[in-house]
């Protein structure tokens, strides 16, 4: 599943400013390279390298296998491996994409970048009123919606086949139109192969979660349309 943290900011300096003092540089333990990106002229390209303990990142992805793995790594002198996060910052959408979910590593990544930009980055946040347009407008299907204290539930969750047909989705939203916060639906955009999947927006976390379909990682492509929705809310 591909994950994206987003955030906005007001200011930040020019674009071959900003290549130029995070490629090649390290801060406590992050590597920084940055380039000028191949999708967007107004967009730059930072790869974040880091150290993560080889048991954790083992786990990961091995699962029940770990454990033999580790102890055969670590009795060859192996106790790091040394992991890669992509982030993007669009100087003319005033957006920073790091391809991870919120976590204290996602947080020491944004700090970082704040430190060395001398700006501050905003978890992107939405409205209700921002989902329910995307729901009405950009959306093929509805699959889940979180809505925010709900009947004395301070979260209630409902599920199913096109939900903005549904009676209960509905009469929430006339319930308390603002509660809506998460949503988790089909968009309507341009796919480079005809198999559609599920995005999850947090209107909260500012967080994207887009599902695996039948391709972990997604293309650019079709991420940067997820983002220019977002951004034109």
């Amino acid at each position: 599943m591909t994950t994206i943290s987003l955030y906005r900011f007001n200011e930040c300096l020019p674009k071959e400013q900003i290549i130029k003092l995070l490629d090649g540089r390290k801060e406590n333990g992050f590597w920084f390279r940055a380039k000028q990106s191949r999708f967007r002229e107004g967009e730059i390209e930072i790869d974040v390298w880091y150290e993560e303990d080889i048991e954790i990142g083992m786990h990961r992805v091995f699962a029940d296998e770990a454990t033999e793995i580790v102890q055969y790594l670590r009795e060859n002198g192996k106790e790091k491996v040394i992991r890669k996060i992509y982030c993007f910052i669009d100087v003319d959408k005033k957006t920073l994409e790091i391809y991870r979910g919120y976590d204290i590593l996602t947080e020491k990544i944004k700090q970082k970048l704040e430190k060395v930009l001398s700006t501050k980055f905003v978890a992107f946040s939405l409205s209700s009123q921002a989902l329910i347009d995307i729901v009405n407008n950009h959306s093929s299907e509805l699959k889940q919606a979180m809505f925010k204290y709900i009947h004395g539930l301070w979260y209630s969750i409902i599920r199913g086949k096109h939900l903005e047909k549904n009676e209960k989705y509905n009469s929430y939203l006339q319930t308390k139109p603002d509660s809506l916060r998460v949503i988790s639906f089909v968009p309507k955009i341009k796919y480079m192969s005809p198999r559609e999947y599920m995005v999850t927006l947090n209107a909260d976390k500012g967080t994207i979660k887009m599902a695996d379909g039948y391709f972990k990682w997604k293309p650019r492509f079709e991420v940067k349309q997820i983002i220019d929705l977002l951004v034109s809310l």
